[in-house]
């Protein structure tokens, strides 16, 4: 269980909570883990169809947060149209033993002996897959 919480993993998850709060996204995304109480949330600030700022609210374990942190520093630059993709790509890697979707993601290869902490891993690809515009935010 101690590999699952290595380094890297750490800075992960250190990097989604330090990520800033957007005052103005265009994008909304949550999802929560009813299993194990894990919540995300999404803001993304996208322009032209690129995404140019990301920010994270997780609560939750180091998983969940590491999976925010590897999502944000994975789509800044990219077209929104990609983040379904994205999340089919490390859903593949970690529950079909498909290829890393890059080097980056090779941290969570102990996770995949972990079945019930693939989930915490993959919130915020959900949460991300889900978005709508930040104007029909729930209030």
């Amino acid at each position: 269980m101690q590999d699952i919480y290595q380094g890297q993993i750490l800075d992960l998850a250190k990097s989604a909570r330090q990520s800033k709060s957007i005052s103005k996204p265009t994008h909304w995304g949550e999802k929560n883990n009813p299993v194990c109480g894990d919540k995300v949330t999404i803001t993304l600030v996208v322009d032209k169809a690129i995404i140019s700022d990301v920010h994270f609210g997780v609560r939750g374990c180091a998983l969940c947060e590491a999976g925010a942190g590897l999502l944000g520093k994975t789509i800044i630059g990219k077209n929104i149209d990609d983040l379904n993709r994205l999340k089919d790509d490390m859903s593949d890697y970690l529950l079909r033993n498909q290829p890393a979707p890059d080097s980056a993601s090779l941290c969570f290869e102990p996770v995949k002996k972990i079945k019930n902490r693939i989930t915490c891993v993959l919130l915020a690809f959900e949460a991300a897959s889900q978005l709508i515009p930040a104007e029909n935010t729930p209030r």
